[in-house]
C-alpha cells in the first residue's frame, strides 16, 4: 500500500472514533431543553346559588266541582233504534277508510273510462263529463299501440265510492269505466 493510502484509512478510523464517542452524547436529548410553557389558567368562574322553587299543586278541575246530591233522579234517554241491516252497512262505512300508501299519502281511487288514440275525441269526452259537474282528466299513457289519452273521474279516496260512481258514470253516459289507483306522477 501507499503512504497516502494509510494516511486516509488511520484519518477514516480516527474519524469513526470519534463519532462513536462524541454522537451518543449529542443525540441523548440531555442538552437540549423545551422552553417554558408560561400558561396561566383562570380561575373558574363561581357557580350561582340555585334558584328554589316552591312546588305547587296543580288545579284540578274535579275538586272544584261540586258533588252531585244523592238524592237527585237519573234520567235515561231513549234513542231510536236501528234495523239490524242498517248498523250493519253503518259499520262497514265507518270500517273502510282511506288507508295509506307507501309515500304516506292517502290512497285514492279514479274511474277510467276510455282510451283514446285522438286527443280530441279525449277532450270532448273530458268537456262533457266536466259540464256535467264530474271531475274529469286526462292523461297521456304508454301502452303497445303506442302513447293513448285516458279519460278519468275522480279521485275518490274510497273503494266503495269509486263503485257507486262507476255505476252512475255508466248509467249517465253509457260508458263501463274500470276501477284504478290514483297516482300523482
Amino acid at each position: 500500500m501507499n503512504e497516502a493510502m494509510k494516511q486516509r484509512l488511520v484519518g477514516a478510523i480516527v474519524l469513526g472514533c470519534l463519532a462513536i464517542i462524541f454522537l451518543p452524547i449529542l443525540l441523548d436529548g440531555e442538552g437540549v431543553t423545551p422552553p417554558a410553557m408560561n400558561t396561566s389558567i383562570p380561575d373558574s368562574p363561581p357557580f350561582p346559588e340555585p334558584l328554589e322553587i316552591e312546588p305547587q299543586r296543580p288545579e284540578i278541575i274535579s275538586d272544584t266541582l261540586p258533588e252531585p246530591a244523592a238524592e237527585t233522579e237519573q234520567r235515561v234517554e231513549v234513542v231510536d233504534a236501528v234495523p239490524v241491516g242498517q248498523q250493519q252497512a253503518a259499520d262497514n262505512e265507518e270500517e273502510e277508510r282511506p288507508a295509506l300508501d307507501r309515500q304516506g299519502l292517502p290512497q285514492a281511487w279514479s274511474i277510467r273510462l276510455g282510451l283514446f288514440a285522438d286527443p280530441e275525441n279525449a277532450e270532448n269526452l273530458v268537456n262533457r263529463l266536466l259540464n256535467a259537474d264530474y271531475e274529469a282528466y286526462s292523461e297521456v299513457v304508454l301502452r303497445e299501440q303506442g302513447e293513448l289519452n285516458a279519460v278519468f273521474v275522480g279521485p275518490v279516496l274510497t273503494r266503495a265510492e269509486a263503485e257507486s260512481l262507476r255505476g252512475e258514470l255508466a248509467e249517465n253516459f253509457q260508458l263501463d269505466g274500470i276501477v284504478v289507483d290514483f297516482t300523482i306522477d
